[in-house]
């Protein structure tokens, strides 16, 4: 089955409350939805949007936020995923369906503590289909910020990611609820549910700050065997990236006047920016020739790269790009019109009797190695 052409996974909704998109709606669908309620509702009402744009920037590459969607993310539970640290903060409602004893069941499904159950293992049972999720407006008390560490700063995995989610007390700056989520610390993103209550009450600052940073280090515990490595690096970035969040957000309350405008020093708010790539330039240097040298002397004359302007405009050229030839043949797949049915014969005698079809390839004319399923074996 293919879930881009299941039509209830691909519904987008707009609500009283927020938008709904279907599990396969693609990531720069989404991406293109949120980024215009940005600009036509109230800032203090698309802050889960904003955060959902930003960290949207940094999830692989293009070419991948056309063709992959939020069901992958959530269903396939990779512990450095970029979306579901977002997703879990937020505590977003998914909308689940099964099909059972010849009826469609519905419930819906709290992406918080206690989702995940294990390594790409979730609460949602085997029978069931993710069918969409829901992203609700923010308050204009709440504030959602997410930051991710990777190698690269553009299309890479994450080491470290983190979502903070915090509501405060109205038109003040002590916290009232908060949700903190962590790729990269466990075998499933992970929440800091402890640290999260010990904030509860407190005013944002710096005192809280130094609480918080030691209270997580307790909570996100890294053994020295963990896989990935960097075990101290790992750990540092968890306060790290609560830091900048505290900064962002702590930046969001001063221009908010909801705290005075020299309650973040001059010396920190640069930690509360996100880094902006360049516009890329360039240029060719080359040394002028005498006007009297010969045409056909080379020698200090500039010479363009055969293939650079290719390699520079990423021109590609794929196969079905080149002109028809006579005499090709196609391949195409046959594919099974039922889904999970078993395979009890193959005839391909009446496809052979028709004009222009040559051959037929099945399993037999494979050998036992090349016809292998499964995941990839590692070597050593």
């Amino acid at each position: 089955i293919n879930p881009t052409q299941v039509k209830e996974l691909l519904e987008i909704k707009e609500t009283q409350d927020g938008i709904y998109f279907g599990a396969a709606v693609s990531l720069m669908e989404i991406d293109a939805l949120l980024r215009q309620r940005i600009e036509q509702l109230p800032e203090s009402e698309t802050r889960l949007f904003q955060c959902t744009v930003d960290m949207l920037h940094y999830f692989a590459g293009k070419q991948i936020r056309n063709v992959a969607c939020l069901g992958g993310n959530i269903m396939t539970g990779s512990p450095i995923s970029d979306m579901n640290p977002v997703l879990s903060a937020a505590g977003a409602q998914l909308e689940v369906a099964s099909f059972v004893d010849g009826k469609l069941r519905k419930r819906s499904v709290h992406m918080g503590t206690g989702f995940f159950t294990g390594y790409r293992r979730n609460v949602i049972d085997a029978h069931e289909v993710l069918l969409g999720i829901h992203f609700r407006k923010t308050t204009p008390d709440q504030y959602i910020v997410a930051f991710k560490q990777a190698r690269r700063r553009d299309d890479d995995i994450a080491i470290v990611n983190a979502a903070i989610n915090v509501r405060f007390e109205e038109k003040s700056n002590i916290v009232a609820e908060i949700s903190m989520a962590f790729g990269g610390m466990a075998p499933t993103t992970v929440l800091a549910p402890r640290t999260s209550q010990l904030m509860v009450g407190q005013e944002w600052s710096h005192q809280l700050v130094e609480r918080v940073a030691e209270s997580l280090c307790t909570e996100l515990p890294l053994a020295a065997s963990a896989p990935g490595g960097m075990i101290a690096y790992r750990r540092a970035l968890v306060v790290s990236l609560f830091f900048k969040a505290y900064l962002a957000i702590s930046l969001k309350l001063s221009k908010s006047g909801i705290t005075s405008s020299d309650a973040l020093p001059p010396e920190e708010r640069s930690g509360a920016e996100t880094f902006h790539t360049p516009v890329l330039k360039s240029a060719q240097l080359f040394e002028r020739v005498c006007s009297d040298q010969p045409i056909c002397d080379p020698i200090g004359r500039p010479k363009v790269h055969a293939a650079a302007l290719k390699q520079a405009t990423g021109e590609a050229i794929y196969t079905d790009d080149i002109p028809r030839m006579d005499g090709e043949v196609y391949l195409a797949f046959v594919l099974s019109t039922k889904p999970r049915a078993k395979i009890t014969k193959l005839d391909a005698s009446e496809a052979l009797a028709l004009d222009g079809v040559h051959q037929f390839f099945c399993y037999k004319d494979l050998t036992e190695h090349e016809n292998e399923v499964g995941p990839v074996f590692h070597d050593e």
